[in-house]
């Protein structure tokens, strides 16, 4: 497996990775990208800002994620919280969960964790549904501490959402 910089290669994987979460979401009865978001615009301009990775098997991504170097302005309202200052904010992080890869999930934050350190980050900050119970899981198995509720747009909808951190 090697953690590495998404290109416009990886674009048929991340779109089935899409559609694999939007279903699981879905069918574990969680409101959260079931519209337009994320779609292939974003994809395409998070690779093209040099921010997207991907964890590849045998040439094939099977997990993808955004890593923000920038504020999260919806986080601000909890800034007092947070304790790092050099962190990357993950956005649309998904997994391949149909058994591509054993513990698909742990292996992909296992490798953003060291990638970060490596990078001399001293967190990261990622939200999510509070109904994702899968995200909310992992999150907890890596021991990210619970922030607070922020408030999102999706696809133009005010969406609450739970914000984390994970000191290095």
């Amino acid at each position: 497996m090697i953690f590495r910089k998404a290109s416009k290669k990886d674009i048929y994987d991340i779109e089935k990775l899409i559609e694999f979460s939007r279903t699981s979401l879905k069918n574990d009865g969680v409101d959260q990208w079931q519209k337009t978001n994320p779609d292939l615009y974003l994809i395409n301009r998070q690779i093209d800002e040099e921010c997207a990775y991907v964890l590849d098997l045998d040439e094939r991504a099977f997990a993808y994620a955004y890593l923000s170097k920038n504020e999260e302005p919806t986080y601000k309202v909890w800034e007092d919280k947070f304790e790092g200052d050099k962190y990357f904010v993950i956005h649309t992080l998904m997994v391949d969960g149909g058994g591509v890869v054993e513990k698909a999930g742990s292996k992909f934050i296992e490798a953003i964790i060291d990638f970060s350190k490596k990078n001399l980050k001293d967190s990261l900050r990622i939200d999510t549904h509070k109904d994702n119970f899968r995200m909310r899981g992992l999150l907890k198995k890596y021991n990210f501490k619970e922030i607070g509720i922020i408030r999102i747009d999706e696809d133009g909808i005010p969406k609450d959402r739970i914000c984390y951190e994970l000191i290095l």
